[in-house]
């Protein structure tokens, strides 16, 4: 049983998502547009690479891009399978269309699906370029970064003129908090150019403490992306609003969040995003609104904790649903509960959640993806449980990563203020709060108290 079982779902509308339903035939590299389920970090992911050459798929008569149009073509390929268990590229085609298609539904069982797709065409056909490449990606987009590095790692030392593999391995480098690797691949990929690399250059400078920088960057390849234009701007529309939210700009985040929906008005990311900023704003009802709509979409774990610790501000006790959610994400233990690893564990430590148990689960994340994410989820374990000087080690592994936000600066902060050193205790919180709506509202209020304000 998954969540999507459980719980109401609505499908989105159709988007011009082109790069979604690509004819594998001839191309040297299939680099699917998609985005993947939000990671559990500060920074909005990144595009991949456009493909080389592809011709779209027939999609008998549905509008190209659209769920429907992706939903014949999958008819269509799976048939062509089913006559001849030999055929890679109809396997390979699969792949890719399950992949568009799990990032227009959320429904992380699209990415599996896709997944066992890629590995059929490459059990038919090892050498394979474009199946070898989307598995790469798909493992990225359910957050196996480890197996997500090493496919792209292959394929890249097998042909080094795989660039959207050499992209997949800079997005997975930089998860397992492997910045000089990240560097490098950065350096080769700003040879390519365009609105994709730029992107990553934001997320570069975001996990590295460069809030300001990041902002640039990604409002720089929200222009290119217009001038080039390119299928998705939404997603750079959103990823502007994102590094806004983040560097603390809350009217640069709205109107970018609003122009992402202007795009496409179901856009998840967007309106998790707009509702942080209406919350600290202080249009509760409308980021409750936001945030309602947003979990009738896809129920994922970090808007449903911020749906309830908004309706729990405004009727104690009105949180307990979304946050029982939360938790039945959790006990599934499926697909889900990994993919949202950071996400559940976050909520359980901001829940009075802080246990042995849970400190555990958060140091074997830190051994599986050892990002400075991992390091900051392991100190403020620690800090929960009362062990003051081990958490402020942590927090140094995550600053020896160059990280540098309003949720880092907040965890340090309290962990100072708990070890007696009042003076960077109180300054640290203050520079989270300076970043305003970078801090999630239950975060920003302990922030308060502990500052006695």
């Amino acid at each position: 049983m998954t969540i999507a079982d459980a719980l109401p779902r609505r499908r989105p509308r159709a988007v011009g998502l082109l790069l979604a339903a690509m004819l594998v035939v001839g191309s040297s590299y299939l680099a699917t547009a998609f985005r993947p389920a939000p990671l559990p970090t500060s920074a909005p992911p990144a595009q991949p690479l456009p493909a080389a050459t592809a011709a779209p798929i027939d999609g008998g008569g549905a509008p190209l891009g659209s769920i429907a149009q992706i939903d014949h073509s999958i008819e269509a390929w799976s048939k062509n399978l089913e006559t001849n268990a030999g055929d890679f590229l109809a396997a390979t085609n699969l792949a890719a269309l399950y992949h568009g298609r799990g990032r227009l539904t959320y429904d992380l069982t699209d990415y599996e699906r896709a997944l066992t797709a890629a590995r059929t065409a490459l059990g038919i056909e090892p050498a394979h370029g474009p199946a070898r490449a989307l598995e790469g990606a798909i493992l990225f987009s359910l957050h196996d970064f480890t197996g997500a590095f090493a496919s792209a790692d292959a394929l890249i030392t097998s042909d080094p003129s795989q660039t959207g593999a050499l992209a997949t391995r800079f997005d997975a480098a930089l998860e397992l908090g492997r910045i000089d690797v990240a560097r490098a691949d950065l350096e080769s990929l700003r040879v390519v150019g365009g609105p994709a690399v730029m992107i990553r250059e934001a997320r570069l400078a975001s996990a590295t403490g460069n809030a300001g920088l990041a902002l640039e960057r990604a409002q720089a390849a929200r222009a290119a992306a217009i001038a080039d234009e390119v299928d998705d701007l939404g997603f750079y529309a959103y990823a502007e609003g994102e590094y806004a939210r983040l560097a603390g700009d809350a009217v640069a985040a709205r109107a970018a969040f609003s122009d992402a929906l202007e795009i496409r008005d179901d856009d998840l990311g967007a309106l998790t995003g707009l509702a942080r900023i209406d919350a600290f704003d202080g249009k509760v009802k409308a980021a409750i609104a936001g945030l309602r709509r947003a979990t009738d979409i896809a129920p994922q774990p970090e808007a449903l904790a911020l749906l309830g610790d908004l309706v729990e501000q405004q009727a104690p006790g009105a949180g307990a649903e979304s946050f029982e959610t939360v938790r039945f994400i959790e006990r599934l233990g499926d697909v889900q509960a990994a993919t949202f690893d950071r996400q559940l564990l976050r909520f359980e430590l901001d829940h009075r959640g802080a246990n042995e148990a849970l400190l555990a689960r958060a140091r074997e994340s830190l051994i599986e993806r050892p990002d400075w994410s991992g390091h900051d989820t392991v100190a403020w374990a620690l800090y929960r449980l009362g062990r003051f000087d081990a958490a402020a080690e942590s927090i140094s592994a995550a600053r020896a990563l160059g990280a540098d936000d309003a949720r880092l600066r907040f965890h340090e902060g309290a962990i100072q203020l708990a070890r007696g050193d009042i003076e960077a205790g109180q300054r640290l919180l203050r520079a989270a709060l300076d970043l305003g709506p970078a801090l999630d509202p239950i975060e920003h209020a302990e922030a308060l108290r502990l500052l006695g304000d």
